[in-house]
């Protein structure tokens, strides 16, 4: 993984028209996209991230996988929401405490 850079300057105008377009149609098209602009930078971010982490406290973790780790899942859970929106318009991202559970 390359150093972590900061995101890019279309990950936020993106998360806007993510918000503005936020159906599977738009973002199936885009997926690509936020690879590119929000995924791959956040990965990044937790696995500089994570020695630094371990330095202050080692019961937490910064787990840099697409799923299952740090990064939390774009797709949201509507199952008893009554927005029906699927997908998340920010990033998430989490260390957990090694005996804790998920969020």
């Amino acid at each position: 993984m390359d150093e972590f850079q900061g995101f890019p300057g279309q990950c936020l105008p993106f998360l806007a028209q993510l918000n503005a377009n936020n159906h599977r149609e738009w973002f199936n098209q885009r997926k690509a996209a936020y690879e590119t602009l929000i995924r791959e930078p956040a990965l990044t971010f937790i696995n500089d991230v994570a020695p630094l982490l371990s330095k202050i406290s080692p019961h937490f973790d910064a787990i840099a996988k697409k799923s299952g780790g740090s990064l939390m899942r774009v797709y949201r859970d509507t199952r008893y929401s009554k927005d029906k929106t699927p997908y998340k318009t920010n990033i998430g991202i989490q260390f957990r405490h090694r005996f804790g559970k998920d969020v």
